[in-house]
C-alpha cells in the first residue's frame, strides 16, 4: 500500500508540473459535479482547480433535488456568481426566494435558469432576477403555483434578452401577466403556458404582436382562446414551428384553415 501510495504521489506531482494550470482547468471544464467533487478530494492543488469558478459555468442539480436546500444554493452563488451562466435546480422543491435573492445579487451572468417545480418560490424571485440579471435568456417557472402576473411584469420590465419562458401551470397568470412580457421582451422565440387557463384571446393577441419572432408556442389547456388566437398566430409569426392547441376546446375547422394560410413551417 505505501508503495501504491508512492507510485500515485509522484504520478500526481508529474501531471501537476508538466502540465500547465490552464490546460488543468479545460479539463476539468469537461467534468460534471460529481465527478469536479471527487477531483477536489485528490489533493490540495486539485481541490483548488476543481473548486475553481471557471469549471462551475454550468450546473445541473436535478439529481440531488431531494438534497438540495437554500444554503447549497447561496454557497454556489458566492463562489461561483461571477462565472455561472446556467443553472438547473428543476425539482428542488426546499429551495425558497431568500436563497434565490442571494443567487440573483451574485449571478449576474446568468442565462439559463431552471426552477420547474420549485414550488416554493413567489413573485420575489422573478422580482429580483429582474433587477439583478439582464442577461437571462431562459426563463422555466412551470409548475411554480405561487407565481402571478406580478413575475411577468417584473420580467418584462428587467429582461429584456428573454428568448424562452416557461409558465406552464402557473395558474394565478393572466392576460394582464401575458401582455407586460410580450411588450417587454421582444425577442422571445418560446412561449410555453400549459393549464394557464385565465390566459384569453388578448393576451395572444399581444404575444403575437410584439413577438413576432416565436417558433414555438404550447397553449395546451388554455381553454379559453378562440379561433381569433389562431388566425392572429398565422398572420403575424410565420416562423412558428411548433404549435400546442390540444385541450383548446373552444377551436373549430377555422383555426385549421388560417394554420393552412399562414403557418407554413409547422413540422
Amino acid at each position: 500500500m505505501a508503495k501504491i501510495c508512492k507510485v500515485l504521489a509522484e504520478e500526481d506531482a508529474i501531471i501537476n508540473k508538466k502540465l500547465p494550470k490552464e490546460l488543468l482547468l479545460r479539463i476539468f471544464s469537461y467534468l460534471d459535479v460529481i465527478s469536479l467533487c471527487r477531483c477536489a478530494q485528490v489533493s490540495k492543488q486539485w481541490n483548488i482547480l476543481a473548486l475553481d469558478g471557471s469549471n462551475w459555468q454550468r450546473i445541473d442539480l436535478f439529481n440531488f433535488q431531494t438534497d438540495v436546500e437554500g444554503v447549497v444554493v447561496e454557497n454556489i452563488a458566492k463562489r461561483c456568481g461571477g462565472f455561472l451562466k446556467k443553472l438547473s435546480l428543476r425539482g428542488c422543491q426546499s429551495v425558497e426566494d431568500a436563497a434565490l435573492k442571494t443567487f440573483a445579487q451574485n449571478c449576474n451572468h446568468i442565462e439559463e435558469l431552471n426552477l420547474n417545480d420549485c414550488k416554493k418560490i413567489t413573485d420575489s424571485t422573478c422580482q429580483n432576477l429582474s433587477k439583478y440579471c439582464p442577461k437571462l435568456v431562459y426563463l422555466d417557472v412551470g409548475s411554480c403555483s405561487n407565481i402571478t402576473d406580478v413575475s411577468l411584469k417584473a420580467i418584462g420590465d428587467g429582461c429584456p434578452n428573454i428568448e424562452h419562458l416557461n409558465i406552464s401551470w402557473c395558474e394565478q397568470v393572466s392576460t394582464a401577466g401575458v401582455e407586460a412580457v410580450a411588450r417587454g421582451c421582444p425577442k422571445l422565440k418560446a412561449f410555453i403556458c400549459k393549464g394557464c387557463t385565465l390566459l384569453s384571446d388578448e393576451a395572444v393577441r399581444e404575444l403575437t404582436q410584439f413577438c413576432p419572432d416565436l417558433q414555438v408556442i404550447n397553449l395546451l389547456g388554455c381553454n379559453s382562446i378562440s379561433d381569433e388566437s389562431v388566425q392572429h398566430i398565422s398572420q403575424r409569426c410565420p416562423k412558428v414551428h411548433y404549435l400546442n392547441l390540444s385541450n383548446c376546446g373552444h377551436l373549430t375547422d377555422a383555426s385549421l384553415v388560417a394554420l393552412g394560410q399562414g403557418c407554413h413551417y409547422l413540422r
